[in-house]
């Protein structure tokens, strides 16, 4: 009996729960029987940080606890227990998580770590967090005004603006060496034109330099869209940016982002941030090259990820410094040797994941080689030499399409593409259009339905220019301000002797 009794203690104790206290004396990790189950549920709760503010930041922090073992939270804001301001209106989660905390721990831009408790059924769980931040005041550092169709109508064409900017980089350029620099403009955009550079670059050179930069604001942190001053600065170094980092190669947006460049680029933001400054975050995926500005980054060390908080361009309805949509968070997880980025985009209410993130640094000034520029420009006239094909751009119109001489057609008719002719590439972007066709035939050019500019109550210009290669040269052909009727068809004849406007 006594060996049968020693026996069920024996057992009784070595499978008995035996709790583990850490020295801090909050954390509770239960041993043996149930550490497997304990494992499993600390990994299957998730609590991030999230913001959609300016700064000072209100820190969201986002519960996903599908199994409901959490039964009290504890916020240790650097190790002092203090909430500078709890904020009401939490909310469900936009991708049905649970906001269990909404406020504004600190308000002095830097560095802060800190801790929250997890009370559960299985013991007390641990999560810290670094979170960093500068000084960036939603309205005031980021533009009080979109990119959108309002902005595009107070403002020159990108075609003028990039010919004005190399004449004053570079001296003054022919009409050929215009032509050939517009198609290079062109070819780089994907399917809108924007000038993301020129805002970020414009927003962290106004952080930098306030006493320069001088903005008219019409109303509290509402700058005025048609200040010219604003608009040369984010023209100029919006230009500044694509020639110096992906004309020039610096930047290879053609190669694929390896784990060791993600991390060196992530490093380079962190140290800005760290310091106080805003830096400039390039974007690519396959549909678009964007640009941000950081201004902010947390880590959950727990789950080996940081968030960076970055501006997106400005949307009209989106005025409150506590909440917006274009306050964006761009999430990176390390998993090992590997690492995936993904951005949850308020507005569309969809996942986007780049494949590559890099961080550009705001030059003071911009050292351009002239000699690079003109090689650029002769670089590109002879591959439009060996490609011997005419280079079509239609500038500001509804309709634009190519008729072959088999009444075949290609192009786009609002809301209409066109895409029965093979060989003629075509690409449009926001509504201007590239065209590349073959020589050896004669070929028909067909505009209607000029855009309308809404502020200016006039219809905008509608621009052609063509690039017909001929042997080792090229001639270019201009057509500025052409009259485009609503109904009327505006025709060119197209052929190896040049692009002919015929009515």
């Amino acid at each position: 009996m006594r060996i049968f009794l020693f026996f069920v203690f024996a057992c009784l104790f070595l499978f008995a729960p035996v709790a583990e206290v850490f020295p801090e004396g909050n954390i509770v990790l239960y041993s043996r029987g149930y550490e497997n189950t304990y494992d499993n549920k600390n990994k299957n709760i998730s609590l991030e940080i999230e913001c959609h503010s300016g700064t000072p930041p209100v820190l969201e922090f986002v519960l996903t606890d599908k199994e409901k073992i959490v039964k009290k939270l504890y916020y240790d804001f650097d190790n002092d227990g203090e909430i500078d301001l709890e904020t009401g209106g939490l909310r469900e989660g936009e991708k049905g998580d649970e906001v269990v905390f909404r406020g504004v721990p600190y308000r002095e831009k830097g560095v802060y770590t800190l801790s929250v408790y997890l009370e559960t059924f299985y013991g007390t769980l641990m999560r810290e967090y670094v979170v960093s931040f500068t000084d960036f005041v939603w309205g005031r550092d980021n533009f009080n005004f979109a990119n959108d169709g309002k902005f595009e109508n107070t403002i020159n064409f990108v075609s003028t603006t990039v010919i004005k900017w190399a004449e004053e980089r570079f001296g003054n350029l022919t009409q050929d060496q215009q032509a050939i620099l517009l198609h290079v403009m062109y070819s780089m955009y994907k399917g809108s034109i924007g000038r993301c550079y020129g805002f970020s670059g414009g927003e962290v050179y106004g952080l930098e330099h306030p006493d320069k930069f001088l903005p008219l604001y019409l109303t509290t942190y509402s700058l005025d869209e048609n200040d010219g001053k604003i608009i040369q600065e984010m023209d100029y170094v919006q230009n500044d940016i694509v020639f110096s980092y992906f004309i020039s190669g610096q930047i290879d947006i053609e190669k694929k982002q390896d784990f060791v460049g993600l991390i060196s680029e992530l490093k380079k933001i962190k140290d800005s941030i760290g310091s106080g400054r805003p830096i400039i975050l390039g974007y690519l995926s396959i549909k678009m090259h964007h640009s941000m500005v950081v201004y902010g980054y947390f880590e959950n060390t727990f789950k080996n990820s940081t968030t960076l908080l970055v501006a997106n361009n400005w949307e009209r309805k989106q005025n409150s410094n506590v909440f917006s949509e274009d306050a964006e968070n761009i999430v990176v997880q390390f998993m090992n040797e590997n690492a995936k980025v993904s951005w949850y985009d308020l507005t569309k209410k969809k996942y986007r994941y780049p494949r590559m993130i890099f961080a550009i640094v705001r030059e003071e000034n911009y050292h351009l080689d002239p000699v690079d520029f003109f090689n650029l420009i002769e670089n590109t006239e002879n591959r439009i030499c060996e490609n011997d094909k005419i280079i079509i751009m239609i500038e500001m119109t509804e309709t634009a399409y190519i008729v072959d001489d088999k009444g075949k057609k290609k192009g786009y008719s609002k809301p209409k593409y066109f895409r029965e002719v093979e060989d003629i590439s075509f690409k449009k972007v926001d509504y201007n259009y590239i065209f590349e066709i073959p020589k050896g035939r004669e070929y028909t050019l067909i505009l209607k339905k000029g855009r309308y500019n809404k502020e200016q109550k006039k219809q905008k210009d509608v621009n052609v220019y063509g690039i017909i290669p001929l042997g080792p040269d090229i001639q270019s052909v201009v057509y500025n301000r052409i009259p485009v009727d609503d109904n009327l068809e505006t025709v060119f004849t197209i052929n190896e002797e040049g692009i002919k406007l015929m009515k």
